[in-house]
């Protein structure tokens, strides 16, 4: 063999033990970190090699998230002071609820958030704290911090509004009929003026109505009232007619509660059939005395005209004046009136106008008749 091809052959052969020792160490150390590494694969507890064993941990994109409790959305009301401190205003709002919100806490906190209306006012004094509400037997229990009482900037009506807004806000809820104030915990003896150690009731005579509701609801009394004294029916009529003040009769425009007749609803059953002779006040002009029965009243101060189908009906508006002055607003400045008018024609220069106006005022929630007054030129 050639000298130098046998120092080759050996160091080939050498090369290649080296090689295959490398080659087989890599491989021991592959298999020590498939059994040894924890991040590898464990073995499976069936036995079995090469199933993996389920992950307890789920994937971001598979996990699905908690439901959340949908918010709900519900119209309030709550009342305000108008600008005169006379009144409180209804302002609807709108809020979102979840399952377990405390209506009660809700609404009060709306309160104190105050009115969205440029022409409405507060009422709740500064830093009023609600300290715990519960509703139990139709009466809700507001415990209010000492500065409901201590901040209040006094006065009747702002008393009256302050309370009123809360008591008629929160009997806007189901269930709520009266409202009990505590403070601090105790019942108090009084507010400013008023007793406030016993729940209160609902005040709606204290509301500001809408002006369009109350038209509403005035002319469609009004339409009744007109039907029955074309009818004569006294006994409609009579179902009308103030329960307290009764209705007063006025022969012309200018009304004198001092002389004219009022009469009471149990008056007027057979006020028609009766005989009786009544002093009415006194005629435009003489001065004299009207003397007449009611029947004859009736027809000539009451229903001369055909006023239910009159040629203009107009909703609290003076149609003609004369030389009298209507002072319907001074003597009943709380009420509400419907004239029914024919104008005058052109043969007598307007002069022969006439009108009815019936006056209405609200009780109990119900408009009812306090006045019914003749109108005609007089000198």
């Amino acid at each position: 063999m050639n000298k130098y091809i046998k120092p080759v052959l050996i160091s080939a052969a050498v090369l290649l033990v080296v090689t295959t020792a490398i080659v087989f160490a890599v491989n021991i150390d592959k298999i020590k970190g498939s059994t040894n590494n924890g991040s590898s694969e464990e073995p499976s507890p069936t036995g079995r090699i090469g199933l993996k064993t389920p992950n307890a941990t789920v994937s971001p994109e598979n996990t699905v998230p908690a439901t959340q409790e949908p918010l709900e959305k519900r119209t309030i009301t709550l009342y305000f002071a108008n600008s005169n401190a006379e009144k409180v205003v209804a302002e609807k709002r709108e809020v979102e609820t979840e399952k377990d919100t405390q209506m009660e806490r809700l609404v009060f906190e709306e309160l104190q958030k105050g009115p969205k209306s440029e022409n409405l006012h507060a009422t709740i004094p500064q830093g009023t704290k609600l300290l715990s509400t519960s509703t139990k037997n139709g009466t809700c229990t507001l415990d209010l911090s000492k500065e409901f009482v201590d901040n209040h900037p006094g006065g009747s009506a702002g008393e009256l509004m302050t309370l009123y807004s809360i008591i008629n806000t929160m009997t806007e809820l189901p269930g709520i009929d009266k409202v009990q104030f505590l403070i601090e915990g105790q019942k108090q003896e009084v507010y400013i003026h008023a007793i406030f150690n016993e729940p209160f009731k609902r005040d709606d005579s204290i509301i500001e109505k809408n002006s369009g509701e109350t038209k509403v609801k005035v002319e469609t009394r009004s339409q009744i009232a007109i039907k029955a004294i074309k009818e004569k029916d006294m006994e409609k009529l009579a179902s009308m007619v103030h329960p307290v003040k009764g209705v007063l009769f006025s022969p012309y425009s200018h009304i004198d509660p001092e002389k004219h007749k009022v009469f009471t609803k149990d008056q007027f059953k057979g006020l028609l059939e009766s005989e009786k002779v009544y002093n009415w006040g006194s005629y435009d002009g003489s001065g004299n005395p009207i003397e007449l029965t009611f029947k004859q009243y009736y027809d000539k101060f009451i229903y001369d005209h055909d006023f239910a189908n009159a040629e203009k009906v107009a909703y609290n508006e003076i149609q003609s004046y004369g030389n009298t002055i209507v002072n319907i607003l001074d003597v009943y400045p709380e009420g509400k009136f419907i004239e029914y008018y024919f104008p005058g024609t052109k043969a007598h220069d307007g002069a022969d106008w006439a009108s009815l106006r019936l006056v209405f005022e609200e009780y109990d929630g119900e408009w009812y008749l306090v006045c019914i007054a003749h109108g005609e030129w007089t000198i």
